[in-house]
């Protein structure tokens, strides 16, 4: 039954956003109950990379080093995912990554098709209340948390499961709570000059 699936929170960090273009993983975290994985993956194809993205999060050689094969990226993953709900900050781009990943090492890995996606909990819960962009970025401003170690895999995973905790747990209070602290935020901001 649904109910019993163990909930997996996941980031991925990628060289683009294109499948198709030969963009791929090169960071992958995983939070699924007690367990925290957290690995850096070798690009194969550097050469395909969007300039951008490689800024975006951080990459250069001398950081990875130490990383492991996209194979045994794979494996782990599979084995760690399998027969979870996906809870992520956007999954179907991680999904879609992770898979074309099992797929390209002919391994299969069953988790469930209902991702839960903490991007629509926030339209639900933040944007009528004045949280205009819902990039974990701007969650993270939007909620006052720290935006240390963003667009690293290891703390967007943590910032997903803090997100999703967060929400489901949220009542009308907590609603107006953050609505007063943020509109009071901006009335100060726009009072500074």
């Amino acid at each position: 039954m649904a109910r019993n699936k163990p909930l997996a929170f996941i980031d991925i960090e990628t060289t683009g956003l294109s499948i198709e273009e030969g963009h791929e993983i090169i960071e992958i975290a995983i939070i699924k109950g007690e367990i925290s994985y957290y690995v850096k993956v070798i690009p194969q194809h550097i050469e395909r990379a969007n300039p951008k993205a490689l800024e975006i999060n951080k990459y250069n050689p001398t950081r990875w080093f130490g990383a492991i094969s996209p194979r045994k990226a794979a494996n782990e993953t599979a084995q760690i995912l399998q027969g979870c709900r996906i809870v992520a900050h956007n999954p179907s781009f991680d999904m879609g990554f992770l898979r074309d990943l099992w797929d390209l090492h002919n391994i299969e890995c069953y988790v469930d098709y209902r991702y839960i996606d903490t991007i629509v909990l926030s339209h639900e819960h933040l944007e009528s209340i004045g949280c205009r962009s819902l990039s974990l970025d701007n969650i993270r401003r939007f909620m006052g948390w720290s935006r240390l170690g963003s667009h690293t895999a290891l703390a967007d995973v943590e910032d997903t499961r803090r997100l999703y905790n967060t929400l489901c747990r949220a009542t009308v209070f907590h609603r107006l709570y953050w609505w007063g602290r943020w509109g009071l935020l901006c009335w100060l901001g726009s009072n500074d000059g």
